[in-house]
């Protein structure tokens, strides 16, 4: 039976210059710098001021809408850096733009490069991919409109799996050392063993938790044997983006924020993204304005047609780059508002609980907009270099039932285990013991759990022999 049915349909769509605006707000300033780059080159109507003494910073009113005073020098002009970008850059190439450089040379379509880049930006500094293959599909939809399924994501994953450093986009250390493996071409015994053990997840498990009799009776092989493939194991980078633990050895970094404190008083400043501003060409806007009194053929017709839409997105272009530093502005303006009397020493004891929704709210942006706003930007304070996603935590409640951060939570615990009787290591039991004579009273599994987010193991495997 044929029936006739109505059905209503809602679905969101933005305009092109919210999508262009959208997309420069995700960018870092090392990639912005790129992008404008770009778009002077290929639209002949924009065109650089030609001043020279252009400030880091464009003219901002004496107090925000959250009160946060903006110190000027003499000349009118936002001061200049308060802190060294030096002291943290090195000459060497990120991870990101290593991985990028590699997705460019890699025979993807247009869409798998997109999509590669966008597994790129979530794969952290220890080179591990942070969010799933579903979540990053329902990611690219967020920002690029597009739809894919989770199997394109995990097809692009594997190429990306297969640049340099060997484990890079592995989502857990099993991954990233059966990567690794895959790449040893050598067929020792030790090897082959090693091999067989981190790709298999029970002997993995076992070599983990150190249960060495288990493993011998598994694998029908020799003490001997068994030490020298957890010799090759050993060998394998845990963390492959980086031979050791300063995460910005060797990464040149430009941050989006110089943040300081003028005398007690907690200032900051969007640092230069590009060396002079933007505006449309007066030659080709004279030309528009000329070609418009005699459009009296075709060819002259065609033209004022090309300069026009050469024009609009000029204007576009450079309402989408006001309205990102608008944004950002304002939302580190409520970030530090937030977060005042920890930007004051950089205490990190001060760092209260703060959620996206925190500062969207204080914002009137949505989520989505805040979450794109802390992707991969940074923040160069008086007390070191932080992204911006360091600056916000969950809450954990105290003995007096006061909220604090969990950060200051984690510090604790590894200032403890850090300073630790390395034949006693700290157990979870032992280390709630402690924060709680510090006034926080938490459960063994949370302490575990904070632990385990920190990539510490557990006391037993902590554990060293004289």
């Amino acid at each position: 039976m044929i029936s006739n049915s109505m059905t209503t349909k809602m679905q969101q769509k933005f305009a092109p210059s919210q999508i262009q605006y959208m997309k420069l707000l995700e960018m870092p300033t090392t990639d912005l710098e790129q992008r404008i780059e770009e778009e002077v080159e290929n639209n002949p109507l924009l065109e650089e001021n030609k001043k020279e003494d252009e400030s880091i910073d464009s003219p901002i009113p004496k107090k925000d809408a959250y009160g946060m005073v903006r110190s000027r020098n003499r000349d009118n002009n936002p001061m200049t850096m308060k802190a060294d970008p030096g002291s943290f850059n090195s000459g060497g190439v990120s991870l990101y733009d290593t991985l990028l450089e590699q997705l460019g040379l890699a025979h993807l379509s247009d869409l798998d490069v997109e999509i590669g880049k966008e597994i790129i930006g979530n794969i952290n500094d220890n080179g591990y991919l942070e969010r799933t293959p579903e979540a990053i599909a329902d990611d690219f939809f967020t920002s690029h409109y597009v739809e894919i399924t989770t199997k394109q994501v995990e097809d692009v994953l594997k190429v990306i799996q297969n640049f340099d450093p060997a484990g890079v986009g592995a989502q857990n250390l099993q991954e990233c050392l059966t990567l690794q493996a895959k790449r040893i071409h050598a067929n020792g015994e030790d090897i082959l063993l090693a091999k067989k053990i981190v790709m298999d997840d029970n002997l993995f498990n076992m070599l983990k938790n150190r249960q060495y009799q288990q493993l011998l009776s598994k694998l029908s092989c020799s003490n001997e044997e068994l030490i020298r493939a957890e010799n090759v194991i050993r060998q394998m980078n845990p963390k492959p983006s980086t031979g050791s633990g300063n995460i910005y050895e060797n990464v040149y970094i430009k941050p989006d924020f110089l943040i300081w404190n003028d005398n007690g008083r907690v200032d900051f400043q969007l640092t230069k993204t590009f060396d002079k501003t933007l505006n449309i060409s007066p030659h080709y806007a004279k030309m528009l304005d000329s070609l418009r009194k005699s459009e009296k053929n075709k060819e002259n017709k065609q033209a004022v047609a090309f300069l026009k839409e050469k024009m609009d997105k000029a204007n576009e272009f450079m309402l989408a780059l006001a309205r990102r530093d608008e944004t950002l502005r304002k939302v580190m303006a409520a970030i530090i508002k937030f977060q005042y009397s920890y930007f004051l020493d950089g205490d990190i004891s001060k760092l209260k609980p703060m959620r996206l929704v925190d500062i969207a709210e204080m914002t009137g942006n949505d989520i989505s907009t805040i979450s794109r706003f802390t992707n991969n930007k940074y923040a160069q304070t008086h007390f070191g270099l932080f992204q911006l996603k360091q600056f916000f935590s969950n809450a954990v409640e105290d003995g007096q039932g006061n909220q604090v951060s969990s950060d200051a939570i984690k510090s604790i615990i590894m200032d403890q285990i850090k300073n630790e009787n390395k034949q006693k290591p700290l157990t979870d039991e032992k280390l709630a013991s402690i924060l709680k004579d510090a006034g926080y009273n938490l459960a063994r599994r949370t302490v575990a759990k904070y632990r385990d987010s920190l990539n510490i193991p557990v006391a037993r495997l902590r554990k060293t022999i004289l």
